[in-house]
């Protein structure tokens, strides 16, 4: 027996006992969140030849014979890093993260990157995200930008615009990752409204109070323009529609051509509808009060009421009146109850503080040229949207028979002869105040606030015969969105007579504006976005975290406090967004635990323990076996 016995007994001995220093680490961090287990690798050592052994050699009649060789013991040869995930754990803390899948979040601490899967985070004295180690945490933050919107006033010639502030999230370059910083006192600033978008159902059926277009007789709408001796002169679509006189005076329309048909050679999309402006006074002067200002008012077939906001977060409210013009069937005549084409006329009006809709509070509609409020002071617009050459003007809200809008409520163009030139379909706007006085454009009265620019979203035009290409490329199929026009009353007995009750179910969704607000609270969303809970009921992106990702994980060294940095094996970092490009998602209100398995952690401390045991007796063995050649003066 040699010394190369007493070297493989030693190896095991320290071999087993690297183990049980691995496996003691593991058992150690079982509760210690995002850890990641380790297992040891082992290798023999190189042996020593006793014979290299031969081949075959058939002249001396010998076959072949194998290599003798004798094992020095064993060695560590690797400890491995086990990255799969651990369970994913509710802990109730908002700004606790997991994440579910790969990835990584960075920490900088000491001018130094590093990595961790321990999501246990919170913020300092100054809004920073910061690790427990007090590192901070790397992603996105969100900056103030200014959306400025064009606007002119032109009863005084000077020119203006809009300014809206928001919160705007800064991850266009995912390489340019910083500290998170929050304010966990900080004031969403007011945002004024831009858009109210509406929905629901407006009645194809006949309904009481249908208007004709214009009446000297009694109740009209400001719709058509009195030219001359020629009295009201239509201002509508003659591709589809007509408008007949009738024998008290007014006129009242007829359709021409199916709502829906396409019409070679017109804009994008291809079934605009034209319409003229009105001149408010003269309006009056001839037909005396509209159908809001009788006595009393005529009922309107629907209306709704919406709260906007100005620049300042003051609210104001304006409400939006439907009324059905008349009932448009095939040439003219009424059809069976069911879904045709109707046409309706609306009008906005600024009822803030209770007011009761007049003209004075008019805002806009059908028929009238945008901003055109000065009424007797002025009958040219006092403001529009500063685009030269062009004059926005409200529409008819007219539908196709499969129920969608063939109509957006609003033209843009060049005003012409009614039916000689075309104006583009449009989103309506509308304006408060009403009429602006101060050059070049005043803050609202009394408020200090910038003036408003309402787009009103009624929906965009369907069409019914399907999908087609106007130009090469463009395909529409607006289908039925927003307001639609189906036949959903139905027939009662009222006051004994069986009478047609209609059902009108518009009403405005949403709006994006809202007055100022304090933060609440915070929370994660999957993709790693912080959103903040403001007092005003909105949710802003306040930050986002960045996930970090490299090509070999294993080659990440354990640096202590939950964290991993790069070596010359990690390669290069992929960094981006949750759940993108195989990163994974964002586990909000949650830690992920350890993934050390306590059971094979203690099998494998048996089999260790037995091996270190086995190394210590055969290391007594061999001792006392070269003892005893030592003793009857036997070499090695």
């Amino acid at each position: 027996m040699s010394l190369e016995s007493l070297y493989s007994a030693i190896s095991g001995l320290q071999s087993d006992s690297d183990w049980l220093d691995v496996i003691g680490n593991n058992i150690s961090n079982v509760n210690t969140v995002g850890y990641k287990s380790s297992s040891a690798q082992f290798a023999n050592q190189l042996s020593l030849a006793l014979s290299g052994g031969g081949g075959d050699n058939n002249q001396n009649d010998q076959g072949g014979t194998n290599p003798m060789q004798i094992g020095t013991g064993t060695r560590l040869e690797d400890i491995q890093t086990n990255f799969q995930q651990g369970v994913i754990q509710s802990t109730g803390n908002p700004l606790d993260v997991a994440i579910d899948g790969s990835g990584f979040l960075a920490v900088r601490q000491d001018n130094q990157l590093y990595y961790t899967r321990a999501g246990t985070l919170t913020l300092d004295s100054q809004g920073y995200l910061v690790d427990p180690n007090g590192g901070y945490v790397q992603g996105y933050n969100s900056l103030i930008q200014y959306e400025v919107r064009p606007l002119n006033s032109a009863q005084n010639g000077g020119y203006g615009q809009i300014t809206n502030a928001q919160i705007v999230l800064n991850n266009s370059n995912l390489s340019d990752i910083q500290n998170i910083q929050i304010n966990p006192q900080m004031t969403l600033p007011a945002r004024a409204t831009t858009q109210v978008n509406f929905a629901g159902n407006l009645d194809s059926n006949q309904q009481p109070n249908v208007l004709e277009l214009w009446n000297a007789q009694g109740p009209t709408l400001p719709i058509a323009v009195p030219i001359a001796l020629l009295g009201p002169v239509n201002a509508i679509d003659t591709t589809r529609m007509t408008a007949q006189l009738t024998p008290d005076g007014g006129f009242e329309l007829k359709q021409v051509n199916d709502l829906a048909t396409y019409i070679p050679g017109t804009h994008n999309p291809p079934e605009a509808l034209e319409n003229g402006y009105v001149n408010l006074t003269a309006i009056k002067n001839f037909a005396g009060n509209y159908a809001w200002e009788q006595n009393p008012p005529v009922t309107p077939a629907n209306q709704c009421d919406e709260t906007v906001y100005d620049s300042l977060g003051t609210p104001h409210t304006i409400r939006i009146q439907f009324y059905q013009v008349n009932d448009l069937g095939t040439n003219g005549v009424n059809p069976a109850p069911g879904p045709n084409q109707v046409c309706y006329a609306w009008y906005a009006f600024d009822i803030t503080g209770n007011q009761q809709p007049t003209t004075n509070n008019l805002l806009g509609g059908t028929g009238i040229a945008e901003g055109d409020f000065a009424h007797d002071v002025n009958p040219f617009f006092s403001y529009d949207r500063g685009v030269v050459n062009n004059g926005y003007f409200g529409d008819f809200l007219w539908f196709n028979t499969d129920g969608s809008l063939a109509s957006t409520g609003g033209v843009v163009g060049v005003p012409g002869p009614p039916g000689l030139t075309f104006n583009w379909q449009d989103m309506p706007r509308i304006y408060l105040p009403a009429l602006n006085f101060l050059p070049p454009v005043s803050p609202i009265p009394n408020n200090g606030a910038e003036v408003m620019a309402v787009d009103l979203n009624f929906g965009m035009a369907g069409y019914t015969d399907g999908p087609f290409e106007s130009d090469p490329g463009m395909i529409f199929n607006a289908g039925r969105n927003g307001l639609i026009s189906d036949a959903e009353g139905s027939y009662q007995i009222v006051n004994g007579v069986n009478t047609y009750v209609p059902k009108n179910t518009v009403q405005a969704t949403t709006q994006d504006g809202y007055p100022d607000g304090t933060l609440r609270s915070m929370n994660f969303q999957t993709d790693g976005t912080l959103i903040g809970n403001f007092s005003n009921d909105q949710k802003v992106a306040l930050a986002q975290l960045a996930v970090n990702q490299p090509v070999n994980e294993e080659g990440f060294s354990q640096v202590g406090n939950n964290d991993f940095a790069t070596s010359a094996n990690t390669g290069a970092m992929q960094v981006g967004l949750a759940g993108t490009n195989g990163l994974g998602l964002v586990r909000g209100g949650s830690l992920e635990n350890s993934n050390v398995d306590l059971t094979n952690e203690l099998n494998n401390m048996i089999l260790a323990q037995k091996g270190f045991d086995s190394n210590a007796r055969m290391f007594g063995t061999v001792n006392n076996t070269l003892q005893t050649q030592a003793n009857l003066g036997l070499g090695s």
